[in-house]
C-alpha cells in the first residue's frame, strides 16, 4: 500500500467519525454521490482542484474515517451541520467537525456522541454563530477558554480561537490530520456534493 504524504486541516472542513465505514457513511449523506476510488494523492489534489464540488473520504486511521473537503457544510450554517450530524450519528460512534480558515478567519469544531451533540463552538469574522453544550475536556486540557456569548468574544480573560486550536482539538478528540503522513493509505474514495434541494 502507498504512503500518505500529504496532510490537510488548514483553510480546510472536514469530519471525523468513529465506528461507521465509507459506505454507510455515505449511505446517511444523499447530499454525497460517489464518484471513482483513488489513492490519497490523487484524491487530495482533485479536492482541491475542485473545491466547491468535490469531497474525498478515507480511512479507517485508529478506527476513524475521515470525509474532507471545502464542499461541505459550511460552519455558518449551524443547523444544517447539527442535521448532518445526526444523520451520520446514527451510524456512528462518534462524530466531530473541524473547520478552519485563516483568510475569513473562521474556525468551528463539533462533537456528537452516540448521536447526542456534546460540544459545538463555531466563530467567524467577530461573529458567534454557535455555541452548545460544556466546556470540553480538550479545552480545559489545552487552557483554551473561549468566549459563550457574542458580547465576551474580545473581552479580557477569553481567548480567540485560531488554526491551531482547531487542529489542537481535533488531536484531543480523534486524530491532528496533520500527523497522517506517513501512515499507510487506507481506502479512498472521491464524492460529489449535491446542492439542489433533495426529496424528503
Amino acid at each position: 500500500m502507498a504512503i500518505i504524504e500529504e496532510s490537510f486541516g488548514y483553510k480546510e472542513m472536514w469530519f471525523a467519525i468513529k465506528g461507521a465505514d465509507i459506505d454507510r457513511i455515505l449511505s446517511c449523506c444523499p447530499e454525497l454521490k460517489p464518484v471513482r476510488e483513488a489513492g490519497w494523492k490523487e484524491a487530495s489534489a482533485e479536492r482541491m482542484e475542485m473545491q466547491k464540488s468535490r469531497v474525498m473520504l478515507s480511512g479507517p486511521y485508529d478506527g476513524w474515517v475521515f470525509l474532507i473537503g471545502n464542499a461541505l457544510w459550511d460552519f455558518t450554517e449551524v443547523d444544517a451541520l447539527v442535521d448532518v450530524m445526526g444523520r451520520i450519528g446514527e451510524q456512528a460512534q462518534e462524530v466531530c467537525y473541524f473547520a478552519s480558515h485563516r483568510v475569513s478567519d473562521g474556525y468551528a469544531f463539533a462533537k456528537a456522541v452516540q448521536n447526542k451533540m456534546v460540544r459545538l463552538y463555531s466563530y467567524a469574522d467577530g461573529e458567534l454563530f454557535g455555541c452548545m453544550g460544556e466546556r470540553s475536556d480538550a479545552e480545559k486540557n489545552l487552557s483554551l477558554h473561549y468566549a459563550e456569548k457574542e458580547e465576551d468574544l474580545f473581552e479580557e480573560g477569553f481567548d480567540l480561537i485560531d488554526e491551531e486550536d482547531v487542529l489542537k482539538i481535533a488531536g484531543e478528540w480523534s486524530i491532528n490530520p496533520q500527523m497522517l503522513p506517513g501512515r499507510e493509505e487506507a481506502r479512498t474514495v472521491l464524492a460529489d456534493r449535491i446542492y439542489e434541494k433533495l426529496p424528503m
